[in-house]
Parts: structure tokens; sequence; C-alpha cells
């Protein structure tokens, strides 16, 4: 492997592993303010990969995508919380499976922030990489992009920004055990629940195709849309 490919390839594992410690902590800290405690006493109230990741989510599968040019995505160990410990059970329950994905989208919009702070003050050559992190949804970029001024720092930027966007996209996906899937779970009446709660076991490989198929990505296409604006506009 290249520089330019090591580099790329562990800063996005490493903006993976953060952001999946994010969004279980997230979780954990929600239903620990609802009323129940299970996720705090088992650790899960923090930023520490290795109290969340998982060897196939975290390690196999997005070693698996980035090989074959998909974006990069996963997931951590199950969160641990008991419902009957809530205040307000159907209410919080809620709150705590949107807890994740709205951290995602809360640093998709931080990162998108930063990049707009960033590409002025950085110059052409960094709008430019900016723009060919974000055109180019597969890694390695060519060496020639890592020579251009400000790669390293547009390029996590980018990247913080588009992993968080798709995992809160894919998480939201209507499907358990997915958080979207418990979501929907509880809003749907309950003879539909049922029939929903039955593709469980089969969950994670019909939202593993959703999302190497390109149809994460297309639900993604307005943000795509506003980041390329937010880069080459400024």
């Amino acid at each position: 492997m290249t520089a330019t490919q090591v580099f790329t390839t562990v800063v996005q594992l490493l903006l993976l592993w953060l952001s999946i410690s994010a969004h279980e902590a997230a979780h954990a800290w929600v239903a620990e303010k609802c009323g129940d405690s299970t996720a705090r006493l088992l650790g899960r109230v923090s930023l520490n990969p290795l109290r969340h990741l998982e060897l196939f989510g975290s390690v196999l599968l997005p070693g698996m995508v980035l090989y074959i040019g998909v974006p990069i995505f996963g997931w951590g160990r199950l969160p641990y919380w008991d419902y009957r410990n809530f205040r307000r059970p159907y209410l919080h329950s809620l709150l705590v499976s949107a807890a994740g994905p709205a951290v995602n989208l809360l640093l998709a919009g931080l990162a998108t922030v930063a990049i707009a702070v960033a590409a002025p003050l950085l110059g052409a050559e960094a709008r430019q990489a900016g723009l060919m992190t974000l055109l180019v949804s597969f890694m390695p970029l060519d060496a020639a992009s890592a020579k251009l001024a400000g790669f390293p720092l547009m390029f996590t930027l980018v990247r913080m920004a588009t992993i968080n966007a798709f995992l809160a996209v894919f998480n939201l996906l209507p499907i358990p055990p997915l958080d979207g899937g418990q979501i929907t779970l509880q809003l749907l009446p309950s003879s539909w629940a049922e029939k929903l709660a039955a593709m469980r076991p089969y969950g994670l490989i019909i939202a593993i195709a959703l999302a190497t198929l390109p149809v994460v990505s297309l639900a993604l296409t307005p943000f795509y849309a506003i980041l390329s604006e937010v880069i080459s506009s400024l």
C-alpha cells in the first residue's frame, strides 16, 4: 500500500470507530437520563471504542466495504437498556432509539461547519481536495490528491461529515434490529409490528444489502449536494 492508501484507510477506520462510539454512548446516556442505568453500569456511557466495538460490524465489515469500494459503515455491540425502568416507557424508548442517529447527524453537521470555516482559510487547493474527497466515494484517492494543500485536514473533515451522515441514514432504516426498525415497531399498529418483527433475524443482512447497493447513498444525495456547495462556494 502507498502512504496515501494507508493514511486514507486508517483515518476512515478511526473516524468510523469514533462515530460508532459516540452513537452507542448516546443511547446509553439518554437511557440513564430516562431512568435506566443498565448501560452506565456496563460502562457504555463512554467514547472509548473498546467499550462499543465488535469484530464483524466494526472491523471485518468496514474493511470489506473499503476493499470493494463502498462507503464505509458499520455498527457496535448492541446497546443494553431495560425499558421497564423508564419513567415513561413508550416515549423514553423512542428517545433512546433516536439518540444514536441524532448524534451522528450532529457530528455530520459540526464537520460541515468546520469545512465551511477551513475551506476559505486553506485556499483553492484545499477546496479542490475537499471536492475530490467528496466525489470519490471509494478510497484510495490518487497520489496527486494527497499533494494538494490542506488535503489531510479536508479529507478528514469531509469523511467525518459523510461517514456520520451515512451512519445516521443507515441506522434509521425501518428494519429491526436497527434503530429505525425499533422506532417503527413502536409506531406501527400491533398487527403490523408483529409482521415487521418477524424480519429481525434477517434484518442486518437486508440492511447491509441496502447499504452496499446505492440505496443509502442515493438517500444522501441532498446532503452531498449541500456539502459540495459548502466546499466550492467559499
